[in-house]
């Protein structure tokens, strides 16, 4: 008998970029993925750095579990005087982050390359 495991329904990776971390979000966050996701997330050590950026290009789908953690994760940004921004959201995502009011709380771009240009002209260091 053949047994074929099911692949996850997200997809998380980072990458260090002229000292802004970048944090990728592939595929469907949902009540299903949220904890797998956190976990992966936490193993990044994210307090560390003070520039931070949100890849939502590959998000297809967002549910209310995933807004909350994305909501934590900007919290805990700014609780620690660092800045965060949203860039390349698809249009569903994009508007449940503007029905949801997300603009107030992070600057959200069109493409990598503006978040990337904002984040570097800060005058904030990039690491603690």
């Amino acid at each position: 008998m053949l047994f074929i495991e099911e692949a996850a329904a997200y997809m998380v990776s980072c990458f260090l970029s002229e000292g802004i971390f970048v944090l990728q979000l592939d595929g469907e966050i949902n009540i299903n993925s949220i904890t797998d996701m956190r976990q992966k997330v936490e193993s990044y050590r994210i307090e560390q750095y003070k520039k931070f950026m949100i890849d939502l290009q590959k998000m297809s789908f967002l549910d209310s579990s995933g807004l909350g953690y994305l909501l934590i994760l900007i919290k805990q940004v700014k609780d620690s005087k660092g800045e965060i921004v949203f860039c390349a959201p698809q249009k569903l995502v994009k508007r449940l982050l503007s029905t949801k009011r997300i603009d107030k709380y992070v600057n959200i771009f069109e493409t990598p390359e503006e978040a990337m240009v904002y984040l570097k002209e800060l005058d904030i260091p990039a690491f603690i």
